[in-house]
């Protein structure tokens, strides 16, 4: 398995193929990507933001973005979203989550001091634990948090 990721400004045809996949195991979170795509409410593309997609030779696999989250304190925004991150279930045990994560908190530290994120799926809340994001379940925007620096 040889993984290219890529950071995109529009998002590829291929993205339906990724979205009914989705679809199939109950999230929306890659429609709701597409649709707000379409809209222009969210196209990644905020200073700092970007979005990714990861790719097994013509296959998209996974996607995952990177939005600014404000901070209610600060007029800056230092803290960055993850969001919208799919992995396709076959692929889902064998490092690409890990990778697409990993590239995506490089590329954010240029912007960002810390991340956050919301999941509700055990599967996806495990993941994150094992890549070092800490539960803050109490907070009204997000239930993870992992600081870059």
């Amino acid at each position: 398995m040889n993984i290219e990721i890529k950071e995109v400004i529009t998002l590829p045809e291929s993205i339906v193929e990724l979205e009914n996949e989705a679809n199939k195991e109950g999230f929306v979170l890659v429609s709701r990507m597409i649709e707000e795509f379409k809209s222009g409410k969210n196209r990644f593309d905020r200073p700092g933001e970007f979005l990714l997609t990861a790719h097994d030779g013509d296959k998209l696999i996974a996607c995952g973005g990177l939005n600014q989250q404000w901070n209610e304190n600060d007029v800056e925004p230092r803290i960055g979203r993850v969001r919208r991150f799919y992995v396709l279930p076959e692929y889902s045990k064998h490092g690409v989550g890990k990778q697409l994560l990993q590239y995506l908190e490089k590329k954010a530290i240029q912007d960002f001091s810390a991340l956050c994120l919301h999941t509700d799926t055990h599967p996806a809340a495990n993941f994150y634990q094992k890549m070092n994001y800490v539960f803050v379940g109490n907070h009204p925007n997000y239930n993870y948090f992992k600081y870059l620096i």
